[in-house]
């Protein structure tokens, strides 16, 4: 079962173990076969271990796997129980939660308050901009020399702003350190080192790096000139070429041996070499003159910029200007300390701290020698997984509870890519090194590289690909396939580049169509040539490996970027068009979303009223329901002022009018309707308008005294409800998942509050605050990872997961670095560097360290990025794409071969592809969006070709000449196409599954009588009370009445407040022109009433509350009746997921015949409605892969359920 490497790291003691564990290679099943053993072999107690990973849901993860394969073994080892029973409180958590844990327990040895609690990111970012603030306060009332000097070099004509965002910037950088402050001053005393001393630094080390990795460059570039030229018999430009070749050869030569003095001294004396040929050899030159041309202006621009940073000057005069940053270095130290010192003190004072202290206050903790030693003797083992993600403060932490022997780190290098949080692979590449020599006698490296995932046709990609551009990518880290029997049906990966270049004959809308909205064209073709396919499966049974075929679901396909906030609603549009259910998992989209946008914009004119964006936003929102150009011709009665200054004149004209005037105008007043939208008659002119914006003013008087006299958590409920707006949200697309928005507002008001904070204005900060550094807030999460959808995400957010095919979206876009945001930057190797500014002369100039640290942080960002490319190609199982959009996919190609794109874009860091597709965008709207549609809800009808086939072949959109199938497989379109093309396919007609039904249960000629007696009594009961009343409507009609209801009622509410929400709901859709008078008297509310205490009622109401009920879906389905082919059309009432399983609601108005038991009716209810329950059940479950597991008739004449056997 066990490879060789696996069963090494699952047996191996008393020595520290680094596990590399490449992607797919099961490292977690390991880890906790290791774990297991030791328990159940070895009586090792499981919470005399310390086990670490990164994430709760990974601790948590962990835990449970622990649990399981503890249980498995606790029948034939009943000793095993206690060890169950103390698995809670094991200490397997996140490296935060051990710290905690720490401090919790030794907070006396740093006098820490033990009442403290852990303030959010948000509430950090309050704290520390009060914090900054008063830092600058006190520092402008000293205003030293120092501090004026650095206003002028790095602040701005409109303020400090600048400076802040670099001593806000560098305190992030120096937090992920376990001694920031002494690391910082040691880094500053080295801008004062003679020429001597600087050779010895790591600053000079990897300038000399940088300055032979450019010099390889050059000499590279010279090469394929003259192999080019050499090619094509232009020998004697070829030879000219020889002395510059050589020229840089020996530069390189003296960079290798660390005398960059030599380099600059000789940069001037470059051979010039015109690239002119002999006259004979001309027409050949002319060929590859391009070509040669290229690779020449690539070998300048890295002579030129290796010159502009590194011997713009001589190393002696480099130092003396570097020697010029040395004041305001230390003014930069100063101000940090001192903040460090302030943003302390506030959090001390609110007895709170944050995710960075957790470690720094765990970490002095552990620095006594007592503490530490209590740790080391507690903890037999410690495992950390993901190492490759720590930092170098948590592995300080590690160093002081380990031993000599018990530490085992398992990861993988090459899927670091958390440098954004600080994370630092060179700490695992050292201790992979250091291990790997062997001089270290209590340690060993292990490399798990088999693969269990991906299918060999992957790998073997994944490795040519890599083994060029990723650092160390030797045999030793390729990629081995795991599983012995699979490689017969391998697809190789796909690389499809979107060509965007205008053709003479390109049509308007090809010119208008943009990059991104071609990709996600491609995208969704893609996606339909596999929705519905079969793969090969290699699964485990009693030890040994077999074959099954599954069917590729929208579930299994995943399209991965890099970035989806502003890329992936292209795609998901894109998807609906072509019936692609589609999720995006977008973790910074929550405050863009419209509708807590317009909360939160009513929540700040209750703090301000005179905040004309936000005014403008509510009143034209569905709060108020004010119309466009009701907005304009308000702002035109009042031009002077703000727009908020133009709306109150205009309330408080209208309220100062006479009393005649007012009650003129009382009817035109807009009602109340459990909300705040108003219904206005548009006809009455400016009054209208005047009046309109009255009652908007009073609304918001009353709701500022709301703010000033509730809690505030209850405020914003309260708000939010009376307003109505969680209802018109609920009512607008996707309104569900927008009211879950909404809640997790109200929820964030009420969490904090229990933060000891409670003013509106504070709250709003604190929301702006998260919206303004970046804090990742995504949207309420509703979906479960068996909803079968097309997930969205980014690369980071895939790491860990797996899926059959992978579609790695946006490889052609820019790659963006982050190296010239601020003029000083600091590297915890190189130092601290900035920009010299001379603010008389108005220049500015890179000093020496600054420029060694752009160029060592580009390094560290293309090499990120690289890895991140990696962890994205290692999630597929079965298929891997890459699209990616170019202006000119002849011209990019001829670059990629020549390899002179650089590191500009994900495609240009893998260098040349081989087997490149090129789809012309033109070939992506050969047809408008609407022939594209009607030909997907086609391709539904086609019949499969293999009757073994679970599922219909489907074909999919013409996407032109040489194009690709899709398919629309969404839930709603399988249910609900509309079918385009009845009179040209052999289906002889369609039925209504009412007309069905009726037919099922009509006899024939001289038959069944006692199925005619039965339906003749349906229609000769005499009406029942609740039908009572409203001669007008007939049964059909109030049937319809009822169904509507159900359907704009919120279950959530209707459950919880009753009666009373139902009338008002009513009464809501008759004002709405929904239902009419008569409609809703012939209501009976107690009857839908009586719904929400029923079984499926109860369960339904909570399916809602998770966002899994389904109301009015219609369907079309494919049958046969008599030998024909028909299409089945209707609608299914409601149905809703309980766990992988479909429960089925019909609502029923019939009457019951009072002459007969329940029993008895429920009989003939069931053979009447059976056949329509059936062909309910048959589409839902054709169209979601998922069982039904209830049908269930809810009768509101009784107010009873029904369950049926169909």
């Amino acid at each position: 079962m066990w490879t060789k490497e696996q069963s090494q790291t699952i047996e191996q003691r008393d020595k520290n173990i680094l596990v590399s564990a490449a992607a797919g290679a099961g490292k977690t099943a390991v880890l906790v076969e290791r774990i297991k053993k030791m328990v159940t072999e070895e009586n090792i107690p499981v919470d005399s271990m310390l086990i670490v990973t990164f994430t709760n849901a990974a601790a948590a993860e962990m835990k449970e796997k622990i649990r399981k394969a503890l249980s498995e073994k606790v029948t034939e080892m009943p000793e095993l129980q206690r060890q169950l029973d103390i698995l809670p409180r094991a200490n397997i958590s996140t490296f935060h939660s051990f710290a905690l844990d720490v401090i919790r327990h030794f907070f006396y040895k740093i006098d820490l308050d033990p009442d403290f609690s852990i303030c959010d990111e948000a509430q950090s970012a309050v704290i520390r901009e009060e914090a900054m603030d008063e830092l600058f306060r006190r520092y402008y009332e000293e205003f030293s020399p120092d501090f004026e000097r650095l206003l002028d070099w790095y602040g701005s004509e409109r303020g400090d702003d600048g400076a802040k965002v670099i001593i806000r910037g560098l305190y992030v950088s120096l937090m992920a350190m376990p001694e920031p402050f002494e690391s910082l001053q040691k880094k500053i005393e080295e801008l004062t080192l003679d020429e001597e001393e600087f050779k010895k630094t790591d600053a000079y080390g990897f300038m000399t790096e940088a300055v032979c990795e450019t010099l390889k460059g050059i000499c590279a570039d010279v090469r394929k000139m003259r192999d080019l030229l050499d090619e094509h018999g232009v020998s004697s430009l070829s030879n000219k070429l020889e002395a510059r070749e050589t020229f840089f050869e020996e530069l390189l030569k003296s960079a290798d041996d660390g005398d960059l003095t030599k380099v600059y001294e000789s940069m001037d004396l470059e051979p010039n070499v015109r690239l002119v040929s002999a006259k004979d050899e001309r027409e050949a030159y002319e060929e590859i003159k391009g070509i040669v041309g290229k690779y020449n202006d690539r070998s300048k621009k890295r002579i030129n910029d290796m010159k502009e940073s590194f011997f713009a000057e001589s190393l002696p005069d480099m130092l003396l200007s570097l020697q010029k940053t040395h004041p305001i270095a230390g003014t930069i130290q100063r101000m940090l300390t001192d903040f460090d010192r302030l943003f302390s003190e506030k959090k001390r004072e609110k007895k709170v701290m944050d995710f960075s202290d957790i470690e720094h206050f765990c970490f002095d903790i552990l620095k006594e020698e007592d503490v530490a030693e209590y740790y080391r003797n507690r903890f037999e083992y410690i495992f950390i997984d993901e190492y490759q993600d720590t930092n170098v403060l948590q592995e300080a932490i590690v160093a002081r509870v380990a031993r000599d022997n018990n530490l085992f780190m398992v990861g993988d290098i090459k899927q670091s890519i958390y440098k954004f949080r600080l994370a630092e692979p060179e700490i695992f590449k050292g201790k992979y090194e250091k291990y790997a020599d062997g001089t270290d006698k209590k340690s060993v490296k292990i490399d798990l590289n088999k693969n269990f995932r991906s299918a060999p046709a992957i790998l073997d990609w994944v490795n040519e690909r890599f083994k060029g551009i990723m650092e160390d990518y030797t045999e030793e880290a390729y990629l081995y396939p795991g599983n012995r029997c699979r490689g017969e049906r391998s697809f190789p990966p796909e690389v499809r580049l979107i060509d965007m270049a205008e053709r003479e004959d390109a049509g308007e809308v090809l010119k208008e169509l943009k990059a991104g909205e071609a990709e996600a064209l491609e995208v969704c073709r893609i996606i339909g040539e596999n929705a519905g396919k079969e793969y090969e499966v290699v699964e485990t049974v009693n030890g040994e490996e077999v074959r099954t075929r599954k069917k590729i679901n929208f579930r299994d396909i995943v399209v991965l970027m890099r970035a989806v906030s502003g890329n992936a609603q292209v795609y998901a549009e894109a998807m609906k068009k072509f019936g692609i259910p589609c999720y995006v998992d977008d973790s910074k989209g929550y405050f863009d979303t419209i509708e807590v946008e317009v909360f939160m914009n009513l929540l700040r004119l209750m703090d301000n009223r005179y905040r004309d964006s936000e005014l403008i936003s509510v009143l034209r929102s569905e709060i108020l329901g004010f119309t466009t150009d009701e907005l304009a011709e308000l702002r035109n009665r009042h031009r002077n002022g703000t727009f908020a200054e133009a709306f109150i004149a205009e309330a408080n004209e209208y309220e100062s009018g006479s009393s005649a005037e007012k009650e003129m105008h009382a009817s035109q007043n807009p009602r109340e309707t459990g909300g705040g939208r108003q219904d206005i008659d548009e006809s009455s002119g400016r009054d209208s308008i005047a009046s309109k914006t009255a009652f908007a003013m009073r609304k918001f008087n009353t709701w500022k005294s709301w703010a000033l006299s509730l809690p505030l958590s209850d405020f914003v409920w309260k708000l939010l409800m009376d307003t109505g707006y969680y209802l018109a949200a609920g009512a607008m697309p996707a309104g569900v998942q927008r009211q879950a928005n909404l809640r997790a507002l109200c929820d964030k008001s009420r969490k904090f509050e229990e933060n000891g904070q409670s003013s509106l204005y504070g709250f709003i900060r604190y929301v702006e605050n998260i919206d303004k550094n970046d804090i990742r807030t995504g949207q309420v999460k509703l979906l479960g990872e068996n909803d079968d959808v097309v997930r969205i995400m980014t690369i980071h957010k895939s790491k860990g997961l797996e899926f059959p095919v992978v579609i790695c979206a946006g490889m052609g876009k820019k790659l963006m670095y982050s190296t010239t945001k601020s003029k000083v930057a600091f590297h915890k190797d190189i130092g601290l560097g900035m920009v010299i500014e001379n603010p008389e002369a108005g220049t500015e100039k890179k000093s020496l360290i600054y420029d060694i640290i752009l160029k060592k942080i580009h390094r560290e960002e293309v090499e990120e990025n690289i890895r991140v490319l990696y962890v994205a190609f290692t999630r597929a199982k079965e298929k891997l794409y890459l699209t990616g959009t170019v202006k000119d996919a002849e011209k990019y190609i001829e670059s990629e071969e020549l390899n002179t794109s650089g590191d500009t874009t994900c495609l240009s860091l893998l260098g040349e592809i081989p087997d490149v597709k090129i789809v012309e965008a033109g070939s992506l709207v050969g047809k408008s969006a609407e022939q594209n549609k009607g030909t997907l809800e086609e391709s539904e009808t086609r019949e499969r070709t293999d009757e073994k086939a679970e599922t219909r072949e489907r074909t999919g959109y013409d996407a032109g000449p040489g194009g690709g199938t899709s398919q629309a497989l969404e839930i709603d379109r399988r249910l609900g196409f509309t079918y385009p093309h009845a009179e040209a396919q052999e289906i002889r007609s369609k039925y209504s599954v009412s007309s069905l039904n009726r037919k099922a249960h009509t006899p024939a000629s001289g038959s069944n009588c006692e199925k005619v007696a039965e339906i003749g009594f349906e229609f000769s009961l005499p009406v029942p009370g609740f039908f009572q009343g409203n001669a007008d409507l007939s049964a059909a009609e109030r049937g319809t009445v009822y169904h509507r209801i159900m359907e704009k009622l919120d279950f959530t509410y209707a459950e919880a407040d009753g009666k009373e929400y139902i009338e008002h709901r009513i009464a809501e859709l008759v004002e709405k022109k929904i239902l009419t008078e008569n409609e809703a008297s012939s209501v009976d509310v107690e009857c839908i009433n009586g719904f929400f205490r029923s079984e499926p009622g109860i369960r339904a109401v909570r399916a809602a509350r998770k966002g899994l009920l389904v109301k009015e879906q219609p369907f079309n389905l494919m049958s046969e009746r008599g030998g024909e082919r028909i299409i089945i059309q209707g609608i299914i009432d409601c149905y809703f997921r309980e766990g992988d399983e479909i429960v089925l609601l019909d609502y029923k108005t019939n009457r019951i015949d009072p002459l007969k038991s329940f029993d008895e009716e429920s009989e003939r209810l069931s053979g009447l409605y059976g056949e329509q329950m059936h062909l309910y059940k048959t589409a839902l479950e054709e169209a979601t892969n998922l069982k039904v597991k209830n049908t269930y008739l809810y009768l509101m004449s009784v107010g009873k359920a029904l369950e049926l056997t169909v």
